[in-house]
């Protein structure tokens, strides 16, 4: 299993950014066992090929929540032993507090970052699988939301979206806002946002996107859906999976004991790692 933490100059951020990545190249027992076959005839250790070339490894591009960064499931989860058993590729950006929403303004482009630069990048710079149906985009809370959005707005490129306590604010933005929590101010959200009474229906909204998949015919992806049942957005999670199955996307939905935190996504992860197909 490689890790490689890789920085690169975003055509859509304007800067260079990082990312860590997991790939399944190698593996302990391989070794091993080529180590063994070797030791059986050692004349062979200058002539006995190396094992040979892996094919390209479906890919996962995994988006962390809010206050986060590329390094969060590294160190707070076991994605290194969930990809190496599942033979599964794992990219890792950075979002920073944007939602994975575009902001022309000052040309951060999240949204088309994650959803369209940074997979044809992947795909140039590491040995994964070019079809849509070996890529998927997934994350936790912020990064569930990004998911979404970006999955059903960038719907050509994958197959599987993953949502983790997906943070679906939208409809309760007058509930939600608290000046004395930075990503809850009005201030926050509004610039995150824009103007808070017109993002419903816009194509920051995913279940317009969805809709608009399924009403334009285009490619519709799978979708795995898990939320802690003390979370405080596990209602909007629930109204969201039957909103999506209603409007024709598959959604395989879990609502687990828990709470919006890393001691749920530890649980769920692996379970929708385990949805992915093989």
């Amino acid at each position: 299993m490689a890790r490689l933490s890789v920085d690169f100059y975003s055509t859509s951020l304007m800067r260079t950014t990082t990312l860590d990545v997991i790939l399944p190249t190698d593996c302990p027992g391989d070794a091993m066992g080529f180590d063994y076959m070797r030791r059986q005839d050692p004349a062979s250790w200058d002539r006995t090929p190396m094992p040979a070339e892996k094919p390209p490894f479906k890919a996962l591009f995994l988006l962390h929540g809010i206050s986060g960064n590329h390094t969060d499931f590294m160190s707070e989860t076991r994605i290194r032993t969930f990809a190496e058993e599942r033979g599964l590729a794992v990219i890792m950006p950075s979002g920073y507090n944007a939602f994975y929403l575009d902001h022309p303004e000052t040309h951060n482009y999240y949204g088309r970052y994650v959803g369209l630069e940074l997979v044809e990048a992947a795909r140039r710079m590491f040995p994964i699988s070019r079809r849509r149906e070996d890529t998927f985009i997934g994350g936790i809370s912020m990064g569930a939301y990004g998911a979404l959005r970006n999955g059903f707005k960038y719907a050509e490129n994958f197959g599987g979206i993953i949502a983790l306590s997906s943070a679906m604010i939208l409809g309760d933005f007058d509930r939600l806002i608290n000046d004395d929590v930075f990503f809850l101010s009005r201030n926050f959200l509004e610039s995150t946002f824009g103007d808070l009474t017109q993002v419903i229906d816009s194509d920051k909204d995913p279940r317009r996107l969805a809709a608009d998949v399924v009403y334009c015919d285009r490619p519709r992806p799978r979708v795995f859906m898990a939320w802690g049942s003390n979370d405080p957005l596990a209602e909007p999670n629930r109204a969201l999976a039957e909103r999506l199955r209603g409007t024709g996307i598959e959604v395989e939905q879990r609502e687990m004991p828990g709470g919006h935190d890393w001691t749920f996504w530890n649980t769920a992860l692996p379970q929708a790692l385990d949805w992915l197909p093989r």
